[in-house]
């Protein structure tokens, strides 16, 4: 459920931003032009295309973005990174969108190059005029979310403290059941003692509240019903503390964060339910990763093709057999799919395999040897440079597969596996991935392979794939692929 502060908040940060870009632009232009004097005339219809393509490029950038993240709670150092992630990006859409549609402005490379340095410099002082625009909005605006609180004495500073850090939100007082009469119009974390168990429910009613939070501790609930009840009468909107939840967080989930695990509430079978599991990905997020895997595939593609042709001669004459080799993988939450290489290995691998896992260097379900008999002389080639994986962007085109990803064990290896290792199936598998990059052929822990993965999934972000993407290269052009 998407909040008020959520809505609010990305209304107010784009246009923000928005107005930041129009001033870099107007900044860029006075400096290229007017001071170093290095921008050529251009007719208006140019500068139209120009600003059109920029505006286009800042709007692609910014949905890249997540907006959930309260931004009242971001420090400067945070808004400068966040400041130099979006401009890069912003830069790389623009040059990209200029290039495409050879724009004539595409030569004058100051102007290119200054709107965005100058974004970066301009966005972290924005936000900041933003944040303090914010704060005094919560008394002044008239938006902000009227609260009521009602709880006990133990519980109540730490959800005032969490409340707090919402500017979208105004807590107008608290009631603490348990308080005897005299604490009543006392003041506890900042906030006013409004009521207690005898006279909270004539506070709700002449109170100007919009939203009343209930954390107290209940056993069947029953005696609560009554109460709200009459809360939803008045109109309110009521969000009450689950114990039952709590406690199953409390049991179940030392290996999988509380922070990411995700708790909705729905109806089946005429009653409610309460559905929990590890954090999707939001909608928003998977539209722009398959976008990315159909451009990187599309692009993986093209240049794949004369690469195989070239790689088949040497291959196939040293090896007699199928040019590309197929096999049965486990994906996305143990699907089951064929992954496409370029052969690398003697067609008798898998029988010669049994022989070998005596000499398997890994810690755990997967295998591997230093100079396995199984590998070819050009199969040894093409895995340093990784070039046995290339097909593997027919396999993201065609949706089994993705760029960035985790590695898709065989079947044999699945079969082995104890319930955290699935973890790492939660994502779709990919040709590269964290652990590809972090010195795969150094690891020989599958209990590492299994944190690293995890540690993909847990904080996936589109920028981080775009970086892991970037040092896939590195270590390829570098010499590090498999061994």
């Amino acid at each position: 459920m998407i909040t008020k502060r959520e809505k609010l908040q990305y209304i107010y940060v784009f246009l923000t931003d928005f107005v930041v870009l129009l001033l870099s632009t107007l900044l860029a232009w006075v400096l290229t032009d007017g001071i170093l004097n290095h921008l050529m005339p251009y007719e208006p219809s140019d500068w139209v295309q120009t600003i059109c393509l920029l505006m286009l490029a800042f709007v692609a950038t910014f949905i890249c973005f997540d907006q959930a993240e309260n931004i009242v709670n971001r420090s400067y150092g945070e808004e400068v990174r966040l400041s130099i992630k979006f401009n890069v990006l912003l830069g790389l859409v623009y040059s990209t969108a200029m290039l495409l549609t050879k724009a004539t402005m595409l030569d004058s490379r100051y102007f290119t190059l200054a709107v965005p340095l100058i974004n970066f410099i301009l966005l972290p002082i924005a936000h900041g005029l933003l944040k303090r625009r914010l704060l005094k909005m919560q008394s002044t605006s008239g938006l902000e979310s009227l609260v009521g609180l009602i709880t006990t004495q133990d519980r109540a500073e730490k959800l005032i403290a969490e409340l707090q850090r919402d500017w979208s939100k105004h807590i107008s007082g608290v009631a603490i059941l348990e308080a005897p009469a005299s604490d009543v119009g006392s003041t506890l974390a900042g906030v006013k003692v409004t009521a207690n168990y005898d006279n909270f429910m004539d506070w709700l009613r002449q109170a100007a509240l919009d939203e009343v939070y209930v954390d107290i501790p209940m056993d069947s609930g029953e005696s609560f019903i009554p109460v709200l009840e009459e809360m939803e009468s008045m109109g309110l909107t009521v969000h009450f503390r689950l114990l039952l939840l709590d406690h199953i967080e409390e049991r179940c989930c030392g290996e999988t964060s509380s922070v990411r695990f995700s708790r909705m509430l729905g109806r089946c079978a005429g009653g409610n339910i309460v559905t929990m599991g590890t954090l999707e990905l939001k909608l928003r997020d998977r539209v722009l990763k398959r976008a990315m895997d159909i451009v990187g595939g599309l692009v993986g593609c093209l240049i794949s093709i004369p690469i195989i042709a070239i790689t088949a001669i040497p291959l196939k004459l040293e090896s007699p057999g199928p040019l590309i080799f197929k096999q049965k993988r486990v994906g996305l939450n143990g699907r089951v799919f064929y992954i496409h290489k370029l052969r690398s290995m003697y067609m008798d691998a898998e029988e010669r395999k049994k022989s070998l896992m005596a000499q398997n260097e890994m810690n755990g379900l997967m295998f591997k040897m230093q100079d396995d008999p199984r590998i070819t002389k050009v199969g040894k080639f093409i895995r340093k440079t990784s070039i046995d994986e290339l097909p593997q962007f027919f396999d993201v085109l065609r949706g089994d597969m993705s760029l960035v990803g985790t590695r898709p064990p065989t079947l044999d290896e699945y079969r082995l596996y104890e319930s955290h290792h699935k973890r790492r199936l939660s994502m779709k598998p990919g040709i590269t991935g964290l652990w590809q990059v972090s010195g795969r052929s150094d690891i020989e822990d599958f209990e590492e392979v299994v944190r690293l993965d995890v540690k993909y999934i847990d904080n996936w972000s589109l920028w981080g794939d775009i970086k892991i993407l970037f040092k896939t290269v590195y270590v390829v052009f570098a010499g590090r692929g498999a061994k």
